[in-house]
């Protein structure tokens, strides 16, 4: 069982396992820390803008444009953290025809047809940023290419996990319990 409460019932001591592994934790971390904070600021910066408008009638006016900028990062955040704990919706009635090789197959096909299609669309994303590069939010200066730059975090975030659920379902010594938890485990 790792930190996060996935089950990690693999082969120890592989070398490219346990990259996958490191580069899991911190793609964890990461879009944890994206999310959170994306939620931290816009709460703060708008429970500002509501203080100064009571205290004084005028308004700071960029805290306006925290969510516009912020909130695509939080959905990003979210869904990479999903891609990469497995928290996502699946077809189980399928999967529960299949033995333990056949379903090590399938889902590594299913993790390496997710992972070049978010790489493109991440590539994709580089032309979208670039468009929007020129378009700045009034109040703050900020182009919206930072807002668009979450497409290319999450795209990529959902590419990267992807690619290390692959190596974890190829090592795994039974794939179908790959992202129990010990609730789900139990009961």
């Amino acid at each position: 069982m790792n930190a996060d409460g996935i089950r990690t019932a693999r082969k120890a001591g592989t070398p490219a396992l346990r990259l996958a592994e490191g580069l899991g934790w911190l793609l964890d971390r990461i879009s944890m820390a994206i999310a959170v904070g994306s939620v931290v600021v816009i709460f703060f910066s708008l429970i500002a803008e509501v203080v100064v408008r009571y205290m004084t009638d005028a308004s700071l006016g960029w805290p306006n444009e925290v969510p516009n900028i912020l909130f695509p990062w939080l959905i990003m955040g979210g869904i990479v953290l999903g891609a990469l704990r497995g928290a996502h919706i699946a077809a189980e009635a399928f999967r529960s025809m299949l033995n333990t090789a056949q379903l090590r197959v399938l889902m590594m096909g299913i993790h390496l047809l997710v992972a070049v299609s978010f790489f493109y669309l991440a590539y994709l994303s580089l032309q979208v940023i670039q468009i929007t590069r020129v378009q700045v939010f009034p109040m703050t200066g900020l182009g919206q290419a930072w807002a668009y730059s979450a497409l290319l975090f999450g795209f990529g975030g959902i590419a990267v996990a992807s690619v290390i659920n692959l190596v974890r379902t190829a090592y795994a010594d039974d794939p179908e319990t790959l992202f129990e938890t010990d609730v789900e485990h139990t009961t």
